[in-house]
């Protein structure tokens, strides 16, 4: 055994003696508007690890909720232009490219006058989901079940959030936001202290955006948690610093889990913006699946997406890497050998290996857990890894479906 494994398995028993810590886990969800491409799967398979690993040695909180903000501009706009622009449109016909190219076409014709969108918040709020947005969490429900991705109902429930008077009023009281409301300008989140710009939580109007979403769904949960982890991709960077001072002004342990976009063609765009027409999860899955079987697709495509472009994506996403990748997977489930231990009996041992590679960062990095999988270290205990890493493995002496 290494000196470093020794000095890791070492600190592992110390801290199984401690109480499991509580995390909560808070990535921003993926509006559901849009297809799932390889920016979307690279940090959904990304919260996957990060979620199941730190789970075997820590009592994790997931909150994601992909209609959390359905009232905001960017999913009620989009709502409003397809009952104004295609009503009675056959949405249980639709695919997900075809959605995708209807939120292409909304974001190049703009968006609404905050009146015309406020019947639409308002059935939102209320729990309302666009039959379109509807047919969309339904394929992507198949797509998380393909994947082998935790929660495949896509947190279609969750803890009912704060009103937006309560969180707003607490904000204010420790000089966390200014609220402009009364004299028809915005709530600012203030966050100033910490050398960032006011950012707007509301309209002039008091419409709420993406971020006031978040913060009631939130805000009541971090007195209950010892560390939040935010999750989310560059573009938000600023927000998500602006939310790490809130939070640790009341009172709460924050960290930041940014996950890059991964450029196509060299070029790194919004799905708003087209571009990502035959590199759709529904593209290209299939024919993987059906030449490499559905256990090395979802290994492969987690190695890939999480290793192989690493934590800044500078490549573009390639399908022929991605089958050199899928052949790994292969190799990878071949020598796990005989049957894996039964669901639950390998979470001591990898619980024990992942907390102590977790250190001060208190959970479990995805990237450090694929290249530690990928290593041929004989003190990582790779069977029980890989388990982690996809939820779980069928005996691998009895036949998948597919073969059967």
């Amino acid at each position: 055994m290494t000196a470093g494994v020794h000095a890791a398995d070492t600190l592992a028993r110390a801290t199984a003696q401690q109480p499991r810590a509580r995390i909560l886990l808070a990535p921003v969800p993926v509006s559901p508007t849009k297809p799932l491409t390889p920016t979307h799967l690279k940090y959904l398979l990304s919260l996957d690890m990060l979620h199941r690993a730190t789970a075997t040695f820590a009592d994790v909180t997931f909150v994601y909720h992909h209609t959390a903000f359905a009232g905001s501009r960017q999913v009620a706009g989009f709502w409003e232009y397809l009952d104004r622009c295609h009503p009675g449109a056959a949405h249980e016909a639709l695919s997900e490219e075809a959605i995708g190219e209807l939120y292409t076409a909304y974001n190049r014709a703009g968006p609404a006058p905050e009146a015309d969108l406020l019947p639409v918040v308002r059935r939102a709020e209320a729990g309302w989901t666009h039959p379109v947005t509807a047919r969309l969490l339904d394929i992507w429900e198949g797509h998380y079940r393909l994947l082998g991705m935790a929660d495949p109902g896509l947190g279609r429930t969750g803890p009912e959030p704060a009103s937006e008077a309560a969180v707003l009023d607490l904000l204010v009281s420790r000089n966390l936001c200014i609220d402009a409301r009364g004299l028809r300008a915005p709530a600012y989140l203030d966050a100033t202290a910490a050398g960032l710009p006011l950012r707007a939580v509301t309209s002039p109007d008091g419409q709420a955006n993406y971020l006031l979403y978040l913060l009631r769904q939130l805000v009541p949960l971090l007195d209950s948690h010892d560390l939040v982890v935010l999750a989310h991709d560059v573009d938000l960077r600023t927000d998500y610093q602006t939310l790490a001072h809130v939070f640790t002004a009341l009172g709460a342990t924050v960290v930041r889990f940014e996950v890059p976009r991964v450029p196509i063609d060299g070029v790194v765009r919004s799905t708003r913006f087209g571009g990502w027409q035959g590199h759709t999860l529904g593209a290209f899955a299939g024919a993987l699946v059906d030449e490499f079987g559905p256990e090395a697709f979802q290994l492969g495509l987690r190695l890939y997406l999480v290793a192989g472009l690493g934590r800044t994506a500078r490549s573009s996403f390639s399908l022929g890497h991605l089958r050199r990748w899928m052949r790994r997977a292969v190799r990878l489930l071949d020598e796990s050998g005989g049957p894996l231990p039964p669901d639950g009996s390998e979470h001591g041992t990898a619980g024990r290996f992942l907390a102590a590679r977790a250190g001060r960062r208190r959970y479990a990095d995805p990237y450090l857990l694929a290249t530690t999988l990928l290593g041929r270290d004989p003190a990582v205990p790779a069977g029980e890894l890989l388990r982690v890493v996809m939820g779980s493995l069928p005996d691998r002496g009895a036949p998948t479906d597919m073969e059967r």
